[in-house]
């Protein structure tokens, strides 16, 4: 099995499925040497798995850090390059994040079906990677949520075009506008979580799942594909609204960026306890 830097992959052959892992190292966000690999990993997906005799049904995605499933966006790296005005840069790593989670919306070009296995919180970006996949399976303690509006922006890969898919227009408002976190239960009672599971029961109701779905996987997996067509996205919307977000990125003031300095330094203390 191929090894990666930031990922680790595991592939369960019997039950068609791959799982992998954001790798405990470092801060568990979307940097930009991990979204440079997370390209290379995907072209992997898709070359090793279109082979027959390497069964695929089920990709998973995961974290192994304990107690968060990805932190989303590289606060420092914003805020490096909004006082620098590298406005490029910036746009740079938007569409690298637009190109993971598209790849991830749309099953890795493959006929599987994508779970996300949210053990941990999951903020901004990480919620949004979460949001991409067939199904999210979450702990019951985990909280969920966009905080980009405490420092006057918004959450600018993919929120918008996954959360008014998936949500009334009233409740997607709402999760964007609020900046608020959100309990696992609250959200499945809207819909977008399958499953809330007790802590350090994941992986068992992963498999569980699995396996009820499993056995209906051409109904699941085509009509996950029907729910695409009704609702279709396109990897230029995501381009489009990303590229708003760079240009309100340029925008923000003194102020702001000291709350996301504020925040960054809270995610960096929040992991190192959790070392």
């Amino acid at each position: 099995m191929r090894q990666f830097n930031c990922i680790h992959v595991t592939y369960f052959r019997e039950q068609e499925l791959l799982l992998w892992k954001i790798k405990d190292t470092g801060m568990p966000n979307f940097c930009l040497r991990g979204l440079q690999e997370f390209q290379e990993f995907s072209l992997w997906v898709k070359e090793y798995f279109s082979h027959p005799d390497r069964p695929l049904k089920f990709i998973v995605s995961a974290s192994e850090h304990q107690g968060i499933y990805n932190m989303g966006g590289d606060l420092p790296f914003f805020i490096e390059n909004i006082r620098s005005k590298n406005i490029e840069e910036l746009r740079a790593y938007a569409h690298l994040c637009v190109d993971a989670i598209y790849t991830m919306y749309t099953s890795f070009d493959l006929s599987v079906i994508t779970i996300a296995l949210v053990e941990g919180n999951a903020y901004g970006g990480g919620f949004e990677c979460a949001l991409a996949h067939d199904y999210m399976i979450a702990n019951d303690e985990v909280q969920l949520g966009l905080p980009e509006n405490t420092f006057n922006l918004f959450p600018g890969m993919g929120a918008y075009s996954l959360l008014y898919r998936k949500l009334t227009a009233i409740d997607a408002d709402t999760i964007i506008r609020s900046g608020k976190v959100y309990n696992a239960s609250y959200l499945q009672s809207l819909g977008l979580i399958e499953e809330v599971t007790e802590k350090n029961t994941a992986m068992r109701s992963l498999h569980g799942f699995i396996k009820r779905i499993g056995e209906q996987f051409n109904f699941e997996h085509h009509h996950n594909l029907c729910k695409k067509k009704v609702f279709p996205l396109e990897k230029k919307e995501l381009i489009e609204i990303t590229d708003i977000w760079v240009d309100a990125c340029m925008k923000i003031g003194a102020f702001d960026l000291r709350k996301m300095e504020i925040l960054a330094k809270a995610q960096a203390r929040k992991v190192k306890e959790m070392l």
